[in-house]
């Protein structure tokens, strides 16, 4: 009986030395995991991925500024013709205005014009 009551208790002091030797070698594997897991998310990747992000916000911003200066320039372009072309008109108008007449150049281009309008008004003239 004694001997039985020792297998006993030597087979329980067994089982918690199993038990606790499971539990030591879980919770070392939690704490191997928990520094995989802080080595991996080191401070260098911190920093690499706030320097992508402010490469990103400065190409934004560099692509704003390229696409102002292409509108101000289309702006600046059609304000130089808009002018010319009001200049042109001007011109025209006091080269007409003053009375003065017109160049052999001109004279010819009006008749060759007359001549063409002519030309389309009577396509078929009338047979007599």
């Amino acid at each position: 009986m004694n001997n039985a009551h020792t297998d006993t208790k030597t087979a329980t002091l067994a089982d918690r030395c199993r038990q606790a030797f499971v539990r030591r070698v879980a919770v070392c594997c939690l704490f191997a995991c928990a520094g995989l897991s802080v080595a991996q998310a080191n401070p260098g990747d911190k920093e690499r991925d706030a320097q992508r992000v402010a490469d990103a916000q400065r190409a934004q911003q560099q692509q704003r500024q390229f696409e102002m200066r292409a509108d101000d320039n289309r702006r600046r372009l059609e304000s130089q013709e808009a002018q010319q072309e009001q200049n042109a008109q001007s011109a025209e108008a006091a080269r007409r205005g003053s009375g003065s007449r017109m160049t052999p150049d001109e004279r010819r281009d009006l008749r060759r014009q007359i001549n063409e309008a002519g030309s389309d008004i009577y396509r078929n003239a009338p047979r007599r």
